[in-house]
């Protein structure tokens, strides 16, 4: 038996694991749902846990305010700001999802130098394995839909062009 902040919590990592039951959803995804429910499980309570913070709210516009869309249906954006910490790697992965709901994109990927290293978030609709394209790079890895990496010692453009070849590469040989 689960208390209701347990339930909560539970049926929020459904709501994120299925971006709102659009995705990876089954029988046995609702079936673990309406379980939460008659434990007490709210989905107004669950959606609560999403709140974000107006810094963070603030940073994720930033990183997404100077995009550009490669190749007609990827998102690249890039922040090569000194003043990113590593608390800006959250900001990174919701601006990565973000970019997602732009009309015609089908994956994007956000770039932020922090210190020596870059960091890159990558996501994508399903169609496009960003976790192939990102192990191109160094240490890349991740999932088909959601990715990542740290890029060491380089510039912002020397990675960007490394991260260009990178999908070039994946989306010839598919």
């Amino acid at each position: 038996m689960l208390g209701k902040e347990e339930a909560d919590i539970m049926y929020s990592g459904i709501l994120l694991d299925t971006k709102q039951f659009t995705r990876n959803t089954g029988v046995r995804t609702f079936s673990a749902v309406l379980y939460l429910r008659s434990e007490g499980a709210n989905p107004a309570d669950a959606q609560t846990l999403f709140k974000t913070e107006l810094s963070t709210f603030m940073k994720e516009a930033r990183f997404v305010s100077d995009v550009v869309i490669y190749r007609s249906m990827i998102a690249i954006a890039a922040d090569d700001s000194p003043d990113n910490t590593q608390a800006d790697r959250i900001a990174v992965a919701k601006a990565a999802d973000k970019l997602l709901s732009i009309d015609g994109v089908i994956a994007s990927f956000v770039l932020c130098r922090i210190g020596d290293t870059i960091q890159i978030s990558a996501r994508s609709l399903g169609s496009i394995n960003v976790q192939l394209i990102l192990e191109r790079l160094e240490g890349g890895g991740g999932h088909y839909e959601s990715a990542a990496t740290v890029v060491t010692g380089a510039s912002m453009s020397d990675t960007l062009t490394r991260l260009k070849e990178a999908i070039d590469d994946y989306l010839n040989n598919q």
